[in-house]
This record gives C-alpha cells, sequence and structure tokens, in this order.
C-alpha cells in the first residue's frame, strides 16, 4: 500500500513538471514563430528601397501604378526567398516609406521667401529696379 502512494505521489510531480516543461517549449515556439514572421517581414521591407526608387523614376504612371509595380516587385521577391508575403503589411510600409521620402524631399519655401524679400530691399535700396513674384502657396 505505501508503494502505490509513493508512486501515485511520483507520478503526479512528474506530471507537474511535464505540464511545465509543456508551457515552456510551446511559449518559445511560438516566439519562434513571431521572430521569425518579423524577420521575413523586415527582409521584404529592406528590399523595398530600391524598387521605390525605381518607380519614383517612371515619369508617365500615376502613384497608384507605381504602388502597384512597388506591391508586384516585393511579391516577386518574397515568392523567389520563400518568404510569407502579409499584403498589408507591406502595403503600410510603403505608404510609411513614401510619407517620408516626402516629407525629406518637400521644400521649405518660408525661408526662399525671406531671402527673397532682404534681397529684394537690399536692391531697392540701392536704387535698383525690384521685380517681385508671389511666392507658390
Amino acid at each position: 500500500m505505501e508503494n502505490l502512494e509513493l508512486i501515485i505521489s511520483l507520478a503526479s510531480a512528474c506530471l507537474g513538471l511535464v505540464v511545465a516543461v509543456a508551457a515552456v517549449i510551446a511559449k518559445y515556439a511560438s516566439s519562434a514563430k513571431a521572430r521569425k514572421a518579423a524577420e521575413q517581414t523586415m527582409d521584404i521591407c529592406n528590399a523595398l528601397l530600391p524598387y521605390i526608387e525605381q518607380a519614383e523614376s517612371f515619369a508617365n504612371y500615376s502613384g497608384a501604378e507605381k504602388k502597384e509595380y512597388v506591391m508586384t516587385k516585393a511579391n516577386r521577391y518574397a515568392i523567389e526567398n520563400g518568404i510569407a508575403f502579409d499584403e498589408t503589411a507591406v502595403s503600410d510600409k510603403v505608404e510609411e516609406l513614401i510619407a517620408l521620402s516626402k516629407e525629406v524631399n518637400a521644400k521649405d519655401t518660408t525661408k526662399t521667401d525671406e531671402v527673397a524679400a532682404v534681397s529684394g530691399s537690399a536692391e531697392a535700396a540701392a536704387g535698383r529696379d525690384v521685380i517681385t513674384i508671389p511666392a507658390k502657396k
């Protein structure tokens, strides 16, 4: 009878240990899967920049057509490299990169207007004719 109690207590302890180990393994496996998906998404996003640069050189195409070109190239990259393609994540990243590009490339017209105003007043003070051109809004 004592042996039976000992066996039952050992079995319950082992069962608890097996459940704890299984939980750790499951958590590690899911985090490894998430890490792999994130790495693959970053891989595709890093490949987007050259495609965006190529699309920007297409002068006679609309923004939507250029984006479609970039998305197609990114999808082909994913297929060639055996990467799962998440269209919404890639589309969001393309939009983010385009917005960043527009922000970086935007001209600051306030500085040029200030320089023109100072230059114009100096010209007028020197007795020269000054032609004023209204700034674009």
